[in-house]
């Protein structure tokens, strides 16, 4: 199956908003972060909506090699790569967040979908206490994951949240995290359904995804920007087509907002400067990576400042609540402040 396109315009594409076939061509460009294969890939806008997708989309079968070994989550020797004490200490100051942001939600179950390494829902775990059911949802797990997992209380479940989640209890949990996931899917508008069915009444799903729309996209956005993530990116939204599809798959959307985007900015330097990110090299720009704490921490200041001034930013979240039919009950367990979550 061929990877782009012949032309810059077409009337072969399927928009996942609108249906619309119309597209035109966005950005064109090989994976310059890994060369998992060859491209050139290609990323379009819909011709209705504005709704950015990769076209053509890969088949199932193909998405694996679009992840090699070299890949930040699982390769150490990544600039992206994070972990240590500081790396553990965030996640523990935005599990204590979240328990903090949800007092006055009955928060009996959590699922953590896509989380990887489950690092991050132990942390919650902790932060909500031995009683509250942890689970973690992915396509699969290392093993070493799925045994530190069972000393920490937290029960695997493996699946796919666009075609096989059968293993959650439908209306069985109250929170639903879907972390940098979405981008990720070939149908997220299937997803959201899902995950949908799998909440509780007034049960919340927080997800949060890249944003056309930071400074760091305007300055790359031709080719380089980091949130392209190309060819592993098939969906881009705005926090209106976010909303969009919330609200399609019958969510009540009640917080909305945006988040510091430290990796877009690193990432789109490192493309600009032919820097990849399977390894540090002897560049003299190979300071740019994730664990430079001086640069890390002025790139979350600057984007932080930048919201609070009512700007935009590249990393957007929603909230979204599955309402009880009666509203005024809903109204009753609403989490109220843009901004809130930044799990």
């Amino acid at each position: 199956m061929s990877l782009s396109n012949a032309g810059t315009r077409g009337t072969d594409g399927q928009c996942i908003l609108c249906g619309e076939q119309g597209w035109a061509l966005v950005v064109r460009a090989e994976d310059m972060e890994y060369a998992c294969r060859p491209g050139p890939f290609d990323l379009v806008s819909c011709a209705g909506c504005g709704h950015v997708y990769k076209h053509p989309m890969p088949a199932p079968e193909e998405i694996a090699s679009l992840y090699p070994p070299t890949y930040y989550t699982v390769n150490k020797k990544s600039p992206l790569y994070l972990d240590g004490r500081i790396y553990e200490r965030k996640l523990l100051k935005d599990a204590e967040k979240l328990r903090r942001q949800t007092q006055g939600l009955n928060i009996r179950s959590i699922v953590d979908i896509g989380g990887g390494d489950i690092q991050r829902l132990i942390k919650v775990k902790e932060a909500f206490g031995t009683d509250v059911e942890a689970i973690a949802f992915d396509l699969q797990f290392e093993q070493e994951w799925i045994d530190r997992a069972g000393r920490h209380g937290v029960r695997v479940v493996v699946g796919n949240v666009e075609t096989d989640i059968e293993n959650l209890t439908d209306n069985g949990h109250d929170l639903i995290v879907m972390r940098q996931l979405l981008e990720h899917l070939r149908h997220p508008e299937i997803a959201v359904r899902n995950v949908y069915r799998k909440l509780r009444p007034n049960g919340i799903v927080i997800i949060d995804t890249p944003n056309r729309g930071g400074l760091d996209y305007h300055l790359w956005k031709r080719k380089y920007w980091g949130g392209y993530h190309i060819p592993r990116h098939f969906h881009l939204f705005t926090l209106p087509s976010l909303t969009r599809l919330m609200r399609d798959a019958g969510y009540h959307v009640y917080d909305q907002g945006y988040l510091p985007s430290l990796g877009f900015w690193v990432m789109s330097l490192r493309n600009q400067l032919g820097l990849n990110s399977a390894r540090r090299g002897k560049s003299l720009w190979e300071f740019l990576y994730f664990k430079n704490i001086p640069l890390s921490v002025f790139f979350i200041l600057f984007d932080w400042v930048r919201i609070r001034l009512g700007f935009q930013s590249s990393n957007q979240f929603i909230v979204g609540q599955k309402r009880e039919p009666s509203p005024a009950n809903a109204a009753r367990h609403e989490v109220k402040g843009s901004q809130q979550f930044s799990f």
